[in-house]
């Protein structure tokens, strides 16, 4: 903590999302798994950093330092109040998704053998340091879920829990619902795209390199899709595609568009699912008016919030808002 708080200048112009997922030195403080074991109390890093930022000018929640503890604080607020909130079935905050169950796929992802070195160099890194950046996170969450695979987001919560140093029950299974869009953030036509994304911050491929060394010796112009490079210069390269390095397991330019429609769709179901749900609530003879509840009854157990929860509803709404 003391080696990141030196840098003053830094904490206070601290915005997540222009921090790298794919640098080779951490682009962020790195300070999760302490948080996560109680080494590091969170009270006083943010203690700390309000002491910094309130002497100058600096970033504003939710990207800013605090923001990121405010996220933390957030996901423990909801998972509190939530049933089920690692679980899809029974979760009232998530969206109900006929995922695919395909273990070839899932395994792939998992080891770090999809065919897209960004998304595989990401996977990898994960096995080998236990550890990979807020963005990273993304883009490997998005294309195993709606990006790409279609395979469930309890199924990469999984691998998180097993592998993340800084993995946080509660964090974990917001952040991939999340990043699914089954819950929190809906616009789930937004896709992180496997090869133009790690471009962004990573156009040599630097990062790949070092975690697919495979594909050490391919230029930067086809390291993102090695699968353009001809069979002749695969081999002066040393990497023959379905041999020393898979073949991607599937087409994102393709597959994409189809996740969309099956979003689409599957938020159009759960919408009108809501919407039956209403109205037998409100059909003749389902209220409850003037009948005593039993005493073993919960508020939460027949779907009404409690006023505390209305309220906690409100807070969370208004903080997605300026998300």
């Amino acid at each position: 903590m003391e080696e990141v708080l030196r840098r003053k200048t830094w904490v206070c112009n601290f915005e997540k999302p222009n921090t790298s997922p794919n640098s080779l030195e951490p682009s962020t403080t790195v300070l999760s798994p302490y948080l996560k074991f109680g080494c590091l109390s969170v009270r006083l890093f943010y203690s700390r950093i309000s002491d910094i930022i309130k002497r100058q000018k600096h970033s504003q929640p939710p990207v800013s330092l605090i923001g990121q503890i405010m996220w933390r604080e957030f996901y423990y607020c909801v998972a509190a109040v939530t049933p089920n909130f690692d679980k899809m079935v029974g979760n009232s905050v998530c969206m109900q998704i006929d995922w695919d169950t395909n273990k070839e796929h899932l395994e792939a992802w998992t080891h770090g053998r999809t065919g897209y070195p960004f998304i595989d160099a990401i996977m990898r890194q994960l096995r080998q340091e236990g550890w990979i950046h807020h963005l990273a996170r993304h883009a490997v969450a998005c294309f195993l879920t709606r990006g790409d695979l279609w395979i469930s987001w309890e199924e990469g919560q999984r691998v998180f829990e097993e592998l993340l140093l800084d993995a946080d029950w509660a964090l974990n299974a917001g952040n991939w619902m999340w990043l699914s869009a089954s819950a929190f953030f809906h616009q789930f036509f937004r896709v992180y795209s496997p090869v133009a994304f790690g471009k962004k911050t990573d156009p040599e491929g630097k990062f790949i390199r070092k975690y697919v060394p495979e594909l050490a010796r391919f230029p930067a112009g086809i390291i993102y899709e090695p699968w353009k490079a001809n069979l002749e210069t695969q081999k002066k390269l040393g990497c023959i595609i379905g041999k020393d390095y898979p073949r991607r397991i599937v087409v994102h330019e393709e597959i994409s568009k189809t996740n969309i429609q099956r979003m689409s769709a599957a938020y159009k179901r759960n919408k009108a699912q809501k919407e039956t749900d209403l109205d037998g609530d409100s059909a003749p003879g389902a209220s409850t008016a003037g009948k005593k509840r039993p005493a073993s009854s919960s508020a939460s157990s027949k779907g009404s919030a409690t006023p505390k929860k209305r309220k906690l509803e409100a807070t969370i709404e208004k903080f997605l808002k300026k998300k």
